[in-house]
C-alpha cells in the first residue's frame, strides 16, 4: 500500500463534487508545507470519495500521492474529516453549510450562549422554542452532525486498509454506529455483506487487507454464503453441492475438503441431500407449502348457484363465457385456493370484474393485491376498486416498529400478477392472512418472465396438479389482426414475418411493426413517440427495452424524451446527478424504484412509498438540497443523497414494465439486444400495450427471438413440497 501522509489541508475551491458518489476535487492550500509538493497555484489537488467539504475550513486528512501524467502530482483522499467546533461563532459557520442561514439564526435566537451542536446531539432542543424549524428539518441537521462525528472515527479505523471514504460512509449508515462497525468488523470481517451492495469481493479485499486468514471460517462461510445467494438471485432457491463446491474453490482457491467442512456450520445454509439452500428462501417454501395445504384442507362451500349467477352476468355485461370461463367459477365456489391462469386477451381481467361482482353480492370482504405499485394501479383501474401492493398490505419493511403490526383480515384475497411474486414476500403474504375462512386466488400468466428473485411459485403451483387451475387459452379478438394476434403468434412461435422483411408493416388498427436498420432506431422511437403526442399525453406513452445501458438502454433515451416533453428552461430549476448525469427537472415524471418507510411528506405527515410509485417533480430547492415529487397521495421530499432511487420513467426495461400497461407502447428489439431477446420478452412488451403499440426492430431479430423460448424451470422445493405429502 502507497504511504500515507497525515497533514491538515484547507479547501479553497471546489473544482468538483457529486452528491451520488460523495467523489470530490479540491484545490486546498496545506496548513504543513513541508508533508507535500504544492503545484504551480501554489497550492494542492485533492481528490477522491468524500463528504461535501467546506471552503476556508481546516480538516485533518490522510492522503496518498499520486502522479497524472498530464496534470503532475494530487493527492488522492484516504480519509478527510473535520473538528466539530465547541466555539459557538464557529458552530454558526459550521451549520451554515449544513442547513439556511434562517434555520441557523432561528436555532440561535432561541438557544443564545449555548454549544448548539451539543444540544442537538443529545437532543435536547425543544422545537416550539425554534421558530420556521419542524420535525423532518431538525432530524436532517442532526442526523449530519452525528454522521460527522461517526464517520470521523470509521475513518482513522478503516482507511488504513484502502478503504474508500464513499464505502466507510455507507458501512457507517447501515451500522448506524461507528463503534458497532468497528468491534463487528474485529470479529469477523465479513460482517459488512449483510450490507446492500457489497458483495463477497469487496468484503474479501477489505478482510484480507485486516489480515484474515485466507483459510478462515469466516472467509470460507462468506464465499459459501455468496455463490448460494448469487444463484438465488437467478430465482434459483437452492445450489447442487458440486456446482457449489468448484464455484468457491475457484473463488477463493481453498481447497474442496475445507469447504465442504464448513457447509454444514454455516448458519444462513441449510442442506438437503446434496442441495445448499439459504435457510430463508427454504423456510419460506416450506411454510407457503404448509399454509396452502392447510387452508386446502379446510375447503368450504360457497353459497350460490353458479348457472344463475352466470347467466345473470352474461345478460347484465351482453357477453357470452366460454367453457373455461364457467369452469373458473365452479372452482371458486368449491375450493379455498385457485389459480386462474390465462394468456393476453384470454379474459383474466374480466373474470376479476365478474368474482368481484360476486363477492359483493355475497356479502364477502375482499382485498385486491399485486406486487409492485404499477401493477396495483393496472388492477384498480379495470376494477375500479381500491387495490394494495402486497408491501403495503402485508406491513413489509415495518416489523422493527414498536406496536407496528399489520394483517389481511379479509376472507377473500386476490394476488395479481402473480408470476411476479417471489417465495419471501408469498411466505410474507401468507403469515398475515388472519381470516379462519380465508380463500386466496392467485392470478398470473405463465408465458411471462418469472419473478426477478428467489422462487417460481406460478410455474410450481401449476405443475404440482394439486392446486385447482382454470387456464384460459382462448383468445378474443385475434382475428382482428392487431396486437394481440402479434402477441398470441409469438407465444405460438407462428412466423408472421419473413427475414427480408423492411419498411413500416401495419397489424389490424392498433400494431405497426418498424422493420429498419439498426441506425434507424434511434431516430424511429423519436419520430414515433412525436406522432403519439398527436394523440396521447406523455404519461400515456412508455418506451419498452431490454436494457438500462446502451444508446438504446432507459438512460439514454429518458434523455431524448426528456428534451421532447420537458425541455430546458430558465423557469425550470433542475439538478444533475449521477454517473450517468441524470439530470432531473421540474415536471419530470418519476419512478420510485426502493420500499422506503416512515418518511415524512411535505405536511409532515408520516408515509410510505413503495417500489413502483410514480409522480411528478414539482419543485426542487437547490439550497435545501432536495426536490419534492408529487405521488398523488401524498408530496414526498428526497434529498439529493436519495436521488440514486428515482428514475424517469418514460422509458424503462421490459423487467420493471411488467405488471403495468399503459396506452402506448413503442417497443425497441434491436439486433444489438439479440441475445437478450427471447419470446417471453418480447410477448411481455407486446402484451403492455392498451391501444396502440409500434415495435422498432428487424424481421430476423423478431424471429430469431420468437425462436428462444426462456426456460421457466428453476431449481426449487415447491413443486415438490406441495407432492409430497398432498391434500387430504
Amino acid at each position: 500500500m502507497s504511504e500515507i501522509i497525515e497533514t491538515r489541508i484547507i479547501p479553497v475551491r471546489e473544482m468538483f463534487f457529486n452528491e451520488d458518489s460523495s467523489y470530490g476535487i479540491y484545490a486546498c492550500h496545506p496548513v504543513e508545507f513541508d508533508k507535500v509538493k504544492l503545484n504551480t497555484y501554489n497550492n494542492i489537488s485533492v481528490k477522491g470519495n468524500t463528504v461535501k467539504l467546506r471552503l476556508d475550513q481546516e480538516y485533518n486528512a490522510r492522503l496518498i500521492e499520486k502522479e497524472d501524467k498530464k496534470y503532475g502530482v494530487f493527492y488522492e483522499i484516504a480519509s478527510i474529516f473535520e473538528d466539530i467546533p465547541t466555539d459557538i461563532s464557529k458552530q454558526r459557520d459550521y451549520l451554515a453549510n449544513i442547513i439556511t442561514k434562517n434555520q441557523v439564526d432561528a436555532i440561535f435566537t432561541a438557544y443564545p450562549n449555548h454549544d448548539v451542536i451539543d444540544l442537538i446531539k443529545n437532543d435536547q432542543i425543544d422545537l416550539g422554542k425554534v421558530k420556521g424549524i419542524g420535525k423532518k428539518s431538525y432530524s436532517k441537521i442532526k442526523d449530519k452532525i452525528i454522521q460527522n462525528l461517526e464517520f470521523q472515527q470509521a475513518y482513522e479505523f478503516l482507511s488504513k486498509f484502502e478503504v474508500t471514504n464513499n464505502l466507510i460512509i455507507k458501512l457507517v449508515k447501515h451500522f448506524k454506529s461507528a463503534g458497532l462497525l468497528i468491534r463487528k468488523m474485529n470479529d469477523n470481517p465479513y460482517c459488512i455483506t449483510e450490507v446492500n451492495g457489497i458483495g463477497f469481493l469487496k468484503a474479501d479485499k477489505i478482510a484480507l487487507n485486516m489480515g484474515c486468514d485466507p483459510n478462515s471460517g469466516f472467509r470460507i462461510i462468506s464465499a459459501i454464503e455468496y455463490v448460494v445467494e448469487e444463484d438465488s438471485k437467478n430465482g434459483n432457491t437452492y445450489s447442487k453441492e458440486e456446482q457449489l463446491l468448484t464455484q468457491v474453490h475457484e473463488l477463493t482457491d481453498i481447497e474442496r475438503d475445507l469447504i465442504q467442512n464448513q457447509i454444514k456450520t454455516t448458519e444462513r445454509i441449510i442442506v438437503i441431500g446434496d442441495r445448499i439452500a439459504l435457510k430463508k428462501n427454504y423456510n419460506a417454501e416450506k411454510f407457503i407449502s404448509k399454509k396452502l395445504k392447510e387452508i386446502m384442507n379446510c375447503q368450504s362451500e360457497l353459497d350460490f348457484d353458479v348457472q344463475q349467477f352466470i347467466a345473470k352476468q352474461e345478460e347484465k355485461r351482453n357477453i357470452k363465457l366460454t367453457d373455461q370461463q364457467k369452469q373458473f367459477f365452479y372452482n371458486i365456489k368449491k375450493n379455498n385456493v385457485n389459480l386462474l391462469v390465462g394468456y393476453a386477451g384470454c379474459g383474466k381481467s374480466q373474470m376479476t370484474a365478474l368474482l368481484i361482482d360476486l363477492l359483493e353480492e355475497l356479502n364477502i370482504s375482499y382485498k385486491l393485491t399485486s406486487p409492485t405499485g404499477k401493477a396495483a394501479k393496472v388492477l384498480s383501474n379495470y376494477t375500479n376498486r381500491n387495490a394494495e401492493t402486497l408491501h403495503r398490505a402485508t406491513g413489509l419493511g415495518k416489523d422493527h416498529q414498536e406496536g407496528f403490526e399489520r394483517f389481511i383480515d379479509e376472507e377473500f384475497v386476490i394476488v395479481d400478477e402473480f408470476s411476479m411474486v417471489d417465495v419471501i414476500l408469498c411466505s410474507r403474504t401468507l403469515s398475515k392472512l388472519t381470516n379462519e375462512n380465508v380463500r386466496l386466488l392467485f392470478i398470473g400468466d405463465d408465458f411471462q418472465l418469472p419473478s426477478v428473485s428467489a422462487g417460481n411459485l406460478l410455474y410450481d403451483m401449476i405443475h404440482s396438479e394439486i392446486i385447482p387451475t382454470t387456464k384460459l387459452d382462448v383468445v378474443f379478438r385475434q382475428s382482428e389482426g392487431g396486437i394481440l394476434d402479434i402477441a398470441t403468434k409469438v407465444r405460438q412461435n407462428q412466423k408472421f414475418l419473413s427475414n427480408d422483411d423492411w419498411g413500416i408493416l401495419e397489424f389490424g388498427n392498433n400494431c405497426i411493426i418498424a422493420c429498419v436498420p439498426q441506425d434507424k432506431i434511434n431516430g424511429g422511437y423519436q419520430y414515433y413517440y412525436n406522432k403519439l403526442l398527436e394523440t396521447y399525453s406523455s404519461d400515456d406513452i412508455t418506451i419498452a427495452t431490454p436494457t438500462k445501458k446502451s444508446e438504446l438502454g432507459t438512460v439514454i433515451i429518458n434523455k431524448h424524451i426528456q428534451d421532447i416533453v420537458n425541455p430546458q428552461s430558465d423557469n425550470k430549476p433542475e439538478k444533475e446527478t449521477g454517473f450517468d448525469k441524470i439530470t432531473f427537472r421540474v415536471g419530470d415524471s418519476v419512478l420510485n424504484t426502493k420500499n422506503t418507510y416512515d418518511i415524512f411528506d411535505v405536511d409532515e405527515r408520516k408515509i410510505d412509498i413503495v417500489n413502483g410509485d410514480i409522480g411528478k417533480i414539482i419543485q426542487i430547492n437547490l439550497e435545501e438540497k432536495e426536490l419534492i415529487v408529487d405521488f398523488e397521495f401524498a408530496k414526498v421530499p428526497f434529498g439529493f443523497d436519495q436521488l440514486n432511487q428515482l428514475l424517469h420513467c418514460w422509458a424503462m426495461t421490459i423487467h420493471k414494465l411488467q405488471g403495468s400497461s399503459n396506452n402506448a407502447i413503442v417497443v425497441i428489439a434491436d439486433k444489438a439486444h439479440k441475445f437478450q431477446l427471447n419470446a417471453n420478452l418480447l410477448y411481455t412488451a407486446i402484451t403492455r400495450g392498451i391501444d396502440k403499440v409500434i415495435i422498432l426492430s428487424q424481421a430476423e431479430t423478431i424471429n430469431f427471438a420468437m425462436r428462444k423460448v426462456a426456460s421457466q424451470q428453476r431449481d426449487t422445493f415447491l413443486k415438490e413440497m406441495l407432492v409430497e405429502e398432498g391434500v387430504e
